[in-house]
């Protein structure tokens, strides 16, 4: 039984879908997930069953994805039963994993049922805000710049506050082509997967809005550039 799954942690529109499909195509394990969705070309790679667990969770405590805690929730026994129940058959696998942004509020369950390793992807902020915008218009639940500026900074300070003192990859999502698949070559060796398997996956054609241009928000500043110096670091470790 393997109890140390790989969770993929990043905000929403940053990049999760992309590296978990990359990392499936190099022999990760995430069980029975999206393949296709309106707003995520091949899929969202999301366990929807555990999306909901974390979903519940959030609403027991009074939020939401997109009105989250300032912190990790508190799990309930019934909610920690749901989680063991639905990885059950994942944990027979040698390498395993989930993507869904709501982990970064949802830790502290999967801190008591395993020894869960980390690896982060983010965006830029504005890139970030003008997907969700553009996404909210289409889902008729429009969603101000401002209020997804500030849910970026909600997960990715949880984030930083996550790998404070892990030895994590951080890749940025929207970093040039070439450095990105260097990147995901890396962390697929350091898992011990098919990294030409894993880079074979990507396409630029993924990601969306030109951040050439675009200034990161005062707000944003001290944030971005901790995630800067975690992705420059060079520090792809070996997840054993």
């Amino acid at each position: 039984m393997n109890l140390s799954p790989l969770l993929i942690l990043g905000m929403h529109r940053s990049g999760t879908s992309c590296l978990a499909g990359c990392l499936e195509a190099g022999g990760l394990t995430l069980g029975d997930v999206n393949t296709s969705a309106p707003f995520n070309r091949k899929g969202n790679r999301e366990h929807e069953r555990i999306r909901s667990i974390h979903d519940r969770l959030l609403a027991f405590h009074g939020y939401s994805w997109d009105k989250p805690p300032a912190g990790q929730l508190a799990w309930r026994s019934e909610d920690l039963d749901a989680l063991s129940l639905e990885t059950e058959a994942l944990r027979g696998e040698a390498f395993w994993g989930l993507k869904d942004p709501r982990t970064v509020f949802c830790m502290a369950g999967w801190q008591s049922l395993f020894a869960p390793r980390m690896v982060v992807t983010f965006r830029h902020p504005e890139a970030v805000a003008a997907s969700l915008v553009n996404r909210s218009l289409a889902w008729k639940q429009p969603m101000t710049r401002e209020t997804a500026i500030d849910l970026w900074s909600a997960y990715n300070t949880q984030i930083l506050a996550l790998v404070r003192d892990a030895a994590v990859p951080c890749i940025r999502y929207d970093c040039r082509p070439d450095q990105y698949q260097s990147s995901v070559a890396d962390i697929a060796s350091g898992l011990g997967l098919d990294a030409g398997a894993a880079v074979s996956f990507y396409s630029a054609e993924l990601i969306h809005n030109d951040t050439a241009d675009m200034q990161v928000p005062e707000q944003c500043a001290s944030v971005w550039s901790q995630l800067e110096a975690l992705s420059l670091a060079g520090a792809h470790p070996t997840l054993t």
